[in-house]
């Protein structure tokens, strides 16, 4: 897993991958699911794996599906286009579930839960990663402080500039992300509060910039879908001080942090 995030520009999303993977337990001949794949990052991992995986993803933003498709470059994934408030499998169909960074993104959240636990296996495990209402000043300091002192953020449609708040609809704090999954029927197997240590104003450069010259093109190094063994001097330049500063988040339990990571089981 490390080398397949060795150009990743973001280290909290490499840190919760890297979570995420190492806790999924997966089996030869497991059927595996990510619910918002985007992209395709998971499923594309997951694929590269000698495990007979049987791997499934699922996202309503078709054009993300396609980048998804192009980014396999032929592997079998199956992919389909839905929602996670109606998910088009039957019940108690896949032993493992990745829901990384999607349930902020919908208005009736438990509901969505309720449906991954619905087809999921019995004794099945999910993976779930949410943003932390908890998230530390330097990943945002503008919507933080806006926060504190105004109970204010920037408006989530302005994805540009709206830092950790783009297209979400809420953050979550540990207590109701533990008990919505309760809620839905899961048993909670596991628990990590990752990435504390930041460089000042990550959200805005990796994503209110960065993204936006990768998907133009540009920074192909930065992208991490691009698969080089090499990494580029260019790249270990650009990314070295904030690879030394999260070499600081050496443990996962800070409650003060940028992720909120859940292993469950149903």
């Amino acid at each position: 897993m490390k080398k397949f995030l060795k150009t990743e520009p973001d280290p909290a999303f490499a840190r919760r991958a890297e979570i995420i993977i190492e806790n999924l337990e997966l089996k030869k001949g497991d059927k595996v699911i990510d619910i918002g794949c985007g992209r395709g990052f998971y499923i594309n991992f997951l694929s590269q794996l000698n495990l007979g995986l049987e791997i499934f993803g699922i996202d309503q933003n078709e054009k993300y599906l396609k980048v998804a498709k192009k980014n396999l470059g032929g592997k079998k994934v199956f992919l389909n286009r839905g929602n996670a408030l109606n998910l088009p499998f039957k019940a108690n169909f896949f032993d493992k579930v990745i829901a990384s960074e999607i349930l902020e993104h919908i208005n009736d959240d438990v509901k969505a839960l309720e449906e991954m636990y619905r087809v999921l296996k019995p004794g099945g495990i999910i993976l779930i990663s949410v943003p932390n209402q908890n998230y530390p000043f330097f990943w945002d300091p503008l919507n933080w402080t806006l926060e504190r002192v105004f109970r204010k953020h920037i408006p989530s449609h302005l994805w540009w500039l709206a830092g950790i708040w783009a297209d979400h609809v809420r953050l979550y704090k540990e207590r109701e992300l533990k008990e919505k999954l309760k809620k839905a029927g899961f048993r909670i197997k596991g628990f990590w509060c990752a990435t504390h240590f930041c460089f000042p104003f990550s959200h805005f450069i990796l994503y209110g910039i960065g993204k936006n010259l990768v998907e133009k093109g540009l920074l192909k190094d930065f992208n991490r879908f691009y698969r080089d063994d090499n990494q580029s001097f260019f790249n270990k330049i650009l990314l070295w001080p904030a690879r030394k500063i999260d070499f600081l988040n050496s443990k996962d339990d800070y409650k003060v942090s940028v992720n909120l990571i859940c292993k469950a089981i149903k």
